[in-house]
């Protein structure tokens, strides 16, 4: 039945289930009951922190460890666990890591995360590769207070930085909470809903603070997920979908880049555009990716 809905799905076209469509309705009435009983299914819809993929939901993601009160919502919670979607995005923390290890270990000290949530993967970078200073900027003030509890553990509390408001307020200049200099910059679940408009004006604007032969980091589902219909219908969870053409799109305004590369992730679901931006002879890493 499942593997029918995705199928299912293709036939709804480009635009897909429009919020508060007459079939999305239709589907949350007939089948949200047996969906929901999944806690992360139901998070996700609930929005009880006023947005779908919140920082707590996003940590069980990484856990990945079912749960629920019943043991349809445990089965439920392990199947929604296993889809390609959630899968590519364990494995993007994977490669997160993995970058944030291989820049450290070439120099990189200052690390800067917007919408952070709560940045376990940095927290687990720190433990072994300890950067001097480390910046975190989210919407979500409990996202914040909970990436710092976890960072303050495995480094100075002193060096980690935080700034809480809107991206908005960032692309027009109008903070200078912002440190220049970064070493690698990165978001991960924040262009996901950005207008290309808005995504190719933060990028600039980040660009801004990146040192040269510091790294960018940007990632962003792509159309292909599997999950992108039932996710509108039973989550309802909206997402801007981006290709790898998209991601470099991005990058092709950006002056003194030494190399731009899309990574995409082993299910095909998501992309990270990683930037590189030109520095001094031999000053860092020449490869992109790795």
């Amino acid at each position: 039945m499942l593997r029918g809905i995705w199928a299912a799905s293709d036939a709804l076209g480009p635009s897909g289930l429009q919020r508060n469509s007459p079939a999305q309705r239709r589907f949350q009435e007939v089948l949200g009951r047996f969906f929901w009983q999944s806690p992360i299914i139901h998070r996700c819809f609930a929005k009880p922190r006023g947005y779908a993929g919140d920082f707590l939901m996003m940590d069980d993601v990484y856990r990945n460890l079912p749960k629920g009160e019943t043991v349809l919502g445990r089965w439920m919670d392990r199947w929604v666990l296993e889809q390609p979607g959630f899968v590519a995005v364990r494995n993007r923390r994977e490669k997160l890591i993995s970058l944030l290890r291989e820049e450290w270990r070439n120099g990189a000290r200052h690390a800067m995360n917007v919408a952070s949530g709560s940045a376990s993967e940095l927290a687990d970078v720190v433990e072994t590769n300890p950067f001097q200073e480390v910046t975190l900027l989210d919407q979500d003030q409990g996202a914040l207070f909970a990436a710092t509890t976890a960072l303050g553990r495995r480094m100075d509390p002193a060096h980690v930085r935080t700034w809480s408001g809107s991206v908005f307020t960032l692309i027009r200049g109008k903070t200078t909470l912002v440190p220049g200099d970064q070493d690698v910059i990165y978001s991960i679940g924040l262009y996901d809903y950005l207008s290309p408009r808005f995504a190719t004006a933060l990028t600039a604007r980040l660009w801004l603070n990146l040192a040269p032969g510091g790294l960018m980091a940007i990632g962003n589902f792509n159309g292909h997920d599997p999950m992108r219909r039932f996710i509108e219908a039973a989550m309802d969870w909206y997402l801007i979908y981006r290709d790898a053409p998209d991601m470099l799109a991005l990058s092709a305004g950006l002056p003194d880049v030494e190399g731009a590369e899309v990574w995409t992730d082993p299910t095909g679901c998501l992309h990270l555009l990683l930037v590189r931006k030109r520095g001094a002879a031999g000053s860092r890493l020449t490869s992109v990716c790795g």
